[in-house]
């Protein structure tokens, strides 16, 4: 055993005893707890490995599942904005809103996977305009331009499909992006003195699938 007393003594990372370590780099007391240190060491490695292929393995293989949680909490988090911001009228027919409020698309999510999750697409309407009115488009661009201005119904018209045109994501980042989308639903109420359009933006940007630097 080293006895100078001027090295301070040690915790034993196995054992927990306490001893002088020979140099200061010695973390164990003796050979055989080094010996079992590292394999415990070992152990929680291919543990940590282990989990992370887990992990993996569930996001991809619950992907289709993840998907629709998304879409389902961006939903409302459009919907938590447009209510925030005072919009309580359909987008499309200008009626109040009612209990069944659909985050309807502007660009439908079929043909348009890239922006499916895009808040700029994805603006409140009663249910009965978004599932079952033949004009639900033709009123929609309307109510958006009457809204929002001629500039931003030309960008989401013509401008914001291309500008995604190449956006495909892994089911990390759709897995990823559900608890910051819960997040940020909770966190919009401290949110003042920010337009929708404005908020939809900033939280395409935190989200982080449109993120743009």
């Amino acid at each position: 055993m080293n006895t100078n007393r001027n090295i301070k003594q040690k915790k034993c990372k196995y054992c927990e005893t306490l001893f002088y370590p020979f140099k200061t780099t010695q973390v164990v007391c003796n050979h055989h707890c080094a010996q079992l240190y590292a394999e415990e060491k070992r152990k929680k490695e291919e543990q940590k490995e282990w989990n992370i292929r887990k992990k993996k393995l569930s996001i991809d293989a619950h992907s289709k599942e993840h998907k629709t949680t998304l879409q389902n909490e961006i939903n409302k988090l459009a919907r938590m904005i447009d209510a925030h911001c005072g919009y309580n009228v359909c987008v499309d027919c200008d009626r109040v809103l009612d209990k069944q409020i659909h985050g309807a698309h502007y660009h439908n999510v079929k043909g348009n996977e890239n922006i499916r999750y895009n808040l700029l697409n994805i603006h409140s309407s009663r249910s009965e305009c978004n599932k079952y009115d033949s004009e639900h488009k033709a009123r929609y661009k309307v109510k958006i331009s009457e809204r929002y201005g001629e500039d931003f119904f030309n960008y989401l018209e013509n401008e914001l499909r291309l500008e995604y045109k190449e956006m495909h994501f892994s089911n990390k980042e759709i897995y990823n992006a559900i608890p910051i989308v819960r997040k940020l639903q909770r966190d919009l109420k401290t949110i003042a003195n920010k337009d929708s359009l404005s908020i939809r933006k900033m939280f395409n940007n935190i989200i982080g699938l449109y993120k743009k630097h």
